[in-house]
């Protein structure tokens, strides 16, 4: 690594602190969205730093998951030699021009170890060499009229026009419950089962993190509850990453064949010490709001994290999301409230919570090197790459469901990031990979047409998703039934959606038959007027 670009230039202050020189953009935190939108950055010689609290990159990864176990996938080998498509597939490298620096060269486990990605991170800021700056936490973010001023834990200050933060969710997210300062936190609970033999133990929160708790003291504890005042959610049904999933789901064979342990759907009214014990107790939601006291010898919180949004000074009354787990932002992931202040890696999940995969490496990857190509043509005046395409249905038809094929970031982020085709002088001016909610405030909104492709997920499953009734293969009539992820292109025109084509779903997702293709181009024929058509007179708008 080139350590003097990782040198400060500084200038001497009247006080004891130090003033950095300025740099164009900041990124505060090394984590994988941050390290993501550095790269992209610098691919355009963007002048940029990066600061990171702790001594190495992707610090978080140093303690979590607790059990070391990562829950994002790593599918070594696809059948294919293409590495967009594998991207697909591969959940935790980063997006870079070097087809050979990939994770599965660090580890070939399905659900690798945590160590891995640390290794990998640390390998990926030195052979990109990423301008990084560590052991540099920023104690207070403020705004002047030229920009933001971070101050550091020793008083020093770095300038910067445009701030990208990038810290994740850092903070615990505790709960409100009388008694709370008696129990255990995730970040902090012993692994030791020693520690659990014999006790009888409750969980708070059915998240993944609760779920792999548990999965570890399955040996030792006497008795096990897991209390949240929802019902758990299957990733397998919602298609939701986040919810629990099948790698940490052991624990719900122990509770309904009878093996002392519970899953309780409820409020916790108190937790009280008794003794040695703690005391808990529990309105039910599916019991006629019976409540229950129940004594336990540890209670242990897993109940997520959150923003820590309390190194922005108050004068910038940063907006938050979903009862302050996330900042607030904009379409193009800037601040609802603070112009040239953006956002990177899991705190891009704002925009899509609970819906796609913002919230992790596979999906944010994505999002950074949007938000780079919206900041370098923003504040260093670089247009996006665009492509151009003649307006033939078929053509563009055969250009989408190549597209479709094989790009990651349309499968990675279903919904959310998408293509765009701008029809504008005879011609499509195509886009790849933006958000798709961008891409309509910003091209959507004219006489000329646009057509956004993405991947999706059909309705959500009521019952059982293994048992789900398929449409007919090419029952293309139907294929906006289509459950799995399927193509799907929407016209809009003067900020209206004109209309809206679903491709039918494909058991091994390679959109390459008839009944995907002729009714797409038939889509396209209806939607704008052949080339011969002088007056290029579009559809009229369609219920849809």
């Amino acid at each position: 690594m080139n350590n003097e670009k990782n040198q400060f230039n500084t200038e001497t202050n009247a006080g004891s602190a130090k003033v950095m020189k300025k740099h164009k953009f900041v990124i505060l935190g090394g984590g994988p969205g941050g390290l993501q939108l550095a790269y992209d950055l610098q691919q355009q010689n963007a002048d940029y730093l990066v600061i990171e609290g702790a001594d190495a990159p992707g610090n978080s990864f140093k303690l979590f998951p607790r059990h070391r176990k990562l829950i994002s996938i790593n599918k070594v080998f696809t059948g294919s030699k293409d590495p967009e498509f594998n991207m697909r597939h591969d959940w935790n490298s980063l997006l870079c021009d070097d087809d050979d620096f990939r994770f599965k060269n660090y580890d070939k486990d399905f659900f690798p170890h945590a160590d891995s990605l640390l290794a990998y991170l640390a390998d990926f800021v030195e052979r990109f060499d990423i301008n990084i700056q560590y052991n540099t936490r920023a104690g207070l973010i403020d705004k002047k009229a030229d920009g933001y001023i971070i101050t550091d834990q020793n008083g020093n200050e770095i300038h910067c026009e445009v701030l990208i933060v990038a810290t994740g969710l850092d903070r615990a997210n505790i709960p409100q419950v009388e008694g709370i300062e008696y129990t255990e936190d995730y970040a902090d609970m012993s692994l030791d089962l020693a520690d659990y033999e014999d006790k009888r133990v409750l969980i708070i929160g059915k998240k993944n993190s609760a779920f792999e708790t548990a999965d570890h003291l399955i040996p030792a504890a006497a008795m096990i509850h897991l209390v949240s005042p929802n019902s758990i959610n299957m990733a397998w049904k919602t298609h939701y990453v986040g919810d629990l999933r099948a790698v940490n789901n052991n624990f719900l064979d122990t509770y309904q064949l009878k093996s002392q342990n519970a899953i309780l759907d409820a409020d916790i009214s108190s937790i009280k010490k008794q003794g040695e014990q703690l005391l808990v107790t529990f309105k039910y939601h599916h019991a006629e709001n019976e409540v229950e006291s129940i004594l336990y010898d540890k209670v242990i919180t897993c109940t997520g994290f959150k923003f820590d949004a309390s190194i922005f000074a108050d004068s910038l009354e940063l907006k938050l999301a979903y009862k302050g787990k996330y900042p607030a932002l904009k379409n193009n992931f800037e601040s609802v409230n603070n112009d040239n202040l953006f956002f990177a890696g899991t705190l891009t999940h704002s925009l899509d919570y609970k819906k796609s995969t913002s919230g992790f490496i596979h999906g944010f990857r994505y999002n950074s090197k949007v938000l780079a190509k919206i900041l370098t043509e923003k504040y260093l005046g670089k247009a996006q790459a665009q492509e151009t395409l003649n307006t033939e249905a078929q053509c563009i038809a055969d250009h989408m469901l190549k597209r479709i094929n094989r790009s990651g970031g349309l499968w990675q982020q279903p919904g959310f990031i998408a293509d765009a085709a701008i029809l504008d002088n005879g011609c499509f001016r195509y886009i790849k990979e933006s958000q798709k909610d961008y891409l309509v405030e910003r091209y959507g909104q004219t006489e000329k047409s646009l057509f956004v492709l993405t991947l999706e997920y059909g309705a959500p499953i009521v019952g059982d998703p293994f048992a789900v009734e398929r449409i007919h293969r090419e029952n293309i009539d139907a294929a906006a039934s289509s459950q799995f992820l399927h193509p799907v292109v929407r016209h809009y025109r003067n900020g209206e959606m004109l209309a809206k084509h679903d491709v039918i779903e494909d058991l091994e997702a390679q959109w390459v038959e008839p009944e995907h293709y002729e009714p797409l181009i038939e889509f396209f024929n209806q939607q704008y007027a052949q080339k011969h058509n002088t007056d290029n007179e579009l559809a009229a708008p369609l219920e849809v």
